[in-house]
Parts: structure tokens; C-alpha cells; sequence
């Protein structure tokens, strides 16, 4: 188990710390594990889990003491000669990293920011619900009414016929049916107005989501056409680097099919970008650069190795 070279210069800002369950602590900015024991626990997937984790950790699985990885990480760890690369994606995150603005960036905030203000759509449940109050409100009402009218019939038939005993009770079943046709009838109203607001509320949300809609369609645009110009700035350094990078895999194995992989573009992309979080680079990505004291010195990132 190593750490970086007695020639290799460490910087601050590359050094990094990792505690491995058997309670060992190795430094870096390079860390070797190939002579660990294989351990599931070690695996690089394992690994590159721990370092994007952080601290605290539990104490059978690593534990990483680092920067946290920024947006490039997830495209050049874990470095393997297999590794699969979306190289524009991976070049528009270097971008991001290295802080290149472009022409669209207001524009894109103006966007977003216009996207996050406008209104929530109405729910269908809740129109459904409130049309469903409103209509048994008003059959209520009408119930209600149709109640009082027959009611206040009888009374007057009563009075006319004189028979006090039963007029007090008809008055009384008067009052009581008038008491709960002004409640009914307020509840009426109440539940009329939410869905005249619901219904306003609807119409103003289909305009509301066609001009989403727009703003949506605006901000992809924006979005491809700002990748587009951070893709364009740090691509001649990446080919640059992508060429150096599969001129040395080749120098260190003839005709290794490597050189023809996505391995050269990851490791090119490694090397542009700020990276400070360290990378997990295999075995066999490492020995095509000459081990891991030449691969910290060539992609010039804190890496373990393993």
C-alpha cells in the first residue's frame, strides 16, 4: 500500500484521507489498494460511493476524508478501460466546473425564475368536488324552498280557519324550515362562488400552462445552446489532451484496445477539469499509464487505485 511519491509535488488542495474497515488510514493525493485483500467492501463501486458520501460513515464500509466531488465526477470515476463516456454531457460538466459563462446564462435564470412563479394548476379532483358541492347546495335550496312554501300554505290556511292549536305548530315548523333554507341558501352561494373561483382559476390555468408550455420550450432551447458554447470552449484542450492521453496508452502497450475505447476521452476529461474529490481509477486503467504514481502525475487528480 502506497501513498503519493517521494517526486510527486502535493498540494493542499489534493490531498485526501481514507479509512478502510479494517480500521487502516491510508493518505493520499495517491492512494494504492492493489495490494489490499479483495474485499466486496473495496470494490471501486464501493469506493466511489464512499468518497461521494462523505463523512460519517459506518464502520465496515470505507470512510473518505475529501473535498466533495463536483459535477465531473460521475463521468471519468470509476476510470476502467470499459468505461463508458457521454462525451459532450461530460464536457458541458467540465464547463460548469470551471465556471464558463455564456451569452444564455440571464436569459436561462430569467426563465427559471419565471417558470418557478407561475401558478399551480387548478386539480381536476377539486373543480369535480366543487361542482358536486355547488349542485347538491342548490338542490338543498330548492328542496328547502318547496318546504317553506307548502308549509307557510298551511299556515295560512289554519289561520283563515282559525284553529289555534294547529296554526302554533304549523308557525313553529315555519320557522324551523325558514332557519334552514337561509342556512342552505348561504352554503348555496358559498359553494357557488369557490366554483365560479375554481372555474376562473382553470381557464387562467390553461393559458397559464400553454405559456409553460412556451417557457419550458425556451428554456430547453436556451439550455442546448449554452451546452453548445461550453462544449465548443473547452473541447480543443480535451482533443489536445484526448491525443496525448492515446498516444501514451499505446506507448505503454502496443495496440492496446484501450486506445480505441472511451478510456482516453474519461481520462482527457479527468484532466481538464478542477477535480479535487479523488477518482477511482482500477488497476488496469492505471498500469496503461504507467502505474499510479504516473497516472496522478498525468491526470494531475487525487486517485485511488484499486
Amino acid at each position: 500500500m502506497r501513498s503519493a511519491s517521494a517526486t510527486t509535488p502535493v498540494t493542499a488542495d489534493r490531498q485526501f484521507s481514507i479509512r478502510l474497515p479494517d480500521g487502516t488510514t491510508c493518505e493520499g493525493p495517491v492512494v494504492d489498494l492493489r495490494g489490499v485483500d479483495t474485499d466486496a467492501r473495496l470494490s471501486p463501486a464501493v469506493l466511489d460511493t464512499a468518497i461521494a458520501a462523505g463523512c460519517p460513515t459506518p464502520a465496515d464500509v470505507p470512510r473518505v476524508h475529501a473535498p466533495v466531488p463536483g459535477p465531473v465526477h460521475t463521468h471519468v470515476s470509476p476510470l476502467t478501460p470499459e468505461v463508458s463516456l457521454d462525451r459532450r454531457a461530460a464536457l458541458a460538466a467540465v464547463a460548469v466546473a470551471r465556471g464558463i459563462e455564456t451569452e444564455y446564462d440571464g436569459e436561462i435564470r430569467a426563465t427559471c425564475r419565471a417558470l418557478r412563479e407561475s401558478q399551480p394548476e387548478v386539480g381536476a379532483a377539486e373543480l369535480r368536488e366543487a361542482r358536486r358541492r355547488a349542485a347538491e347546495a342548490g338542490a338543498e335550496t330548492e328542496r328547502l324552498r318547496e318546504r317553506v312554501a307548502t308549509i307557510r300554505g298551511r299556515v295560512e290556511a289554519l289561520r283563515d280557519a282559525g284553529d289555534g292549536p294547529a296554526l302554533g305548530a304549523a308557525e313553529q315548523s315555519l320557522s324551523e324550515a325558514t332557519r334552514e333554507l337561509s342556512e342552505a341558501a348561504t352554503e348555496r352561494v358559498a359553494a357557488d362562488q369557490r366554483l365560479s373561483l375554481l372555474e376562473a382559476r382553470a381557464r387562467d390555468a390553461r393559458d397559464e400552462r400553454d405559456a409553460r408550455f412556451e417557457l419550458e420550450d425556451r428554456l430547453g432551447n436556451l439550455e442546448r445552446a449554452a451546452r453548445e458554447v461550453q462544449v465548443e470552449t473547452v473541447e480543443p484542450e480535451f482533443r489536445d489532451a484526448r491525443r496525448q492521453f492515446a498516444s501514451q496508452i499505446s506507448a505503454v502497450s502496443a495496440a492496446n484496445p484501450a486506445a480505441d475505447s472511451d478510456l482516453p476521452d474519461a481520462l482527457a476529461v479527468a484532466h481538464i477539469a478542477p477535480v479535487a474529490a479523488p477518482v477511482v481509477v482500477t488497476a488496469g486503467a492505471a498500469e496503461v499509464l504507467g502505474g499510479p504514481e504516473p497516472a496522478f502525475d498525468r491526470l494531475e487528480i487525487p486517485v485511488i487505485v484499486r
